[in-house]
């Protein structure tokens, strides 16, 4: 199972946000730049991006410095945060984005993910199912759809041609308070695509519980960030359990 560091900007800085709540954040020195740098030295192999201006508003806030992660590191980056257009995913890919995330077009402009799979093919497309209690937030998390995860991945699965999720429980996020293992499990089982979940990460143990439970990849960061998860020793220890 991979092990991917988020990068969430917001004004130009790298922060994180408790339960997605725009109100409580944390600012973490550093130029972003200098952070991903750092994430690909102890040992990541892909880093996860997230414009969380462009999430909640629409409008791609921080496209530079996204633009000037891509081209600093040596490994691929996927990207979140106000893709709203085929245009929008189609620059971020241009840009060298390895992989572009939908969120709130998922629910409101499902059209768009299936344009941009036809176009780009599946496997430059992930679908984020972010939840409160099972049910898909939009708009940065602070809107919820009414939506239960299992269909929404289900439905695009189907009928836009997705192959890839990722799956966040908002009420961790942020928290430190370990994944939900129980919503993992089930979303992993019904959807039978790959799956990356997030949210909650604290310890190396709850990586490797994703992995038994059959995650793709998992996503962390207030964990890494606050060192409370090594994790260039994380990935160490997941490739020694591999071999």
């Amino acid at each position: 199972m991979q092990v991917i560091p988020a990068i969430d900007l917001r004004g130009g800085k790298c922060v994180r946000l408790t339960q997605g709540d725009y109100a409580r954040e944390t600012v973490f020195a550093g130029d972003p730049v200098d952070t991903a740098r750092r994430w690909v030295a102890e040992g990541a192999e892909r880093l996860h991006v997230v414009d969380l201006d462009g999430a909640r508003d629409g409008v791609r806030a921080n496209a530079a410095i996204v633009a000037s992660i891509i081209r600093s590191v040596s490994v691929p980056v996927q990207v979140g945060g106000g893709i709203r257009t085929l245009a929008d995913a189609a620059a971020l890919l241009a840009a060298g984005a390895d992989r572009v995330i939908f969120g709130t077009a998922v629910i409101e402009t499902p059209a768009v993910v299936k344009d941009t799979v036809a176009r780009f093919g599946a496997e430059r497309v992930i679908v984020s199912i972010d939840t409160r209690d099972q049910v898909v937030g939009t708009r940065g998390w602070t809107k919820s759809s009414g939506e239960l995860a299992s269909d929404v991945a289900l439905r695009l699965a189907a009928q836009a041609g997705v192959r890839r999720f990722m799956c966040t429980d908002i009420s961790r996020d942020g928290t430190l308070s370990h994944p939900n293992f129980t919503a993992a499990a089930s979303i992993i089982r019904t959807v039978r695509y790959p799956i990356v979940i997030a949210g909650g990460v604290a310890a190396i143990e709850d990586l490797v519980e994703l992995g038994r439970l059959g995650a793709e990849a998992a996503v962390t960061g207030l964990a890494i960030y606050t060192g409370a998860l090594d994790l260039g020793r994380a990935i160490r220890q997941l490739k020694a359990a591999k071999a």
